[in-house]
């Protein structure tokens, strides 16, 4: 596991400073979960072992009606092309 650590640090760096901890907690929670054993059936890991795992502090973080507003305006909104 120190080998993936690693590997996340330096990815981390890529991000802005202020973001850093909060997406190696994040990741560092992915992996603890996935040393639990929450496999499926073929061994590859379940998507349903993900659920839960990072708490936003938004208490409405999964409310479905805000989060369609949400990809609307982004649908609407005009975007930069390359």
């Amino acid at each position: 596991m120190a080998v993936v650590r690693e590997k996340i640090e330096e990815l981390l760096k890529q991000l802005p400073e202020e973001l850093q901890h909060e997406v190696l907690e994040f990741a560092e929670s992915l992996l603890k979960n996935m040393d639990n054993g929450n496999a499926t059936g073929n061994g590859t890991r379940s998507v349903r072992s993900c659920f839960g795992v990072w708490d936003s502090g938004d208490r409405r973080s999964a409310d479905n009606d805000r989060i369609d507003t949400d990809l609307a305006r982004e649908y609407v909104r005009p975007h930069k092309t390359d």
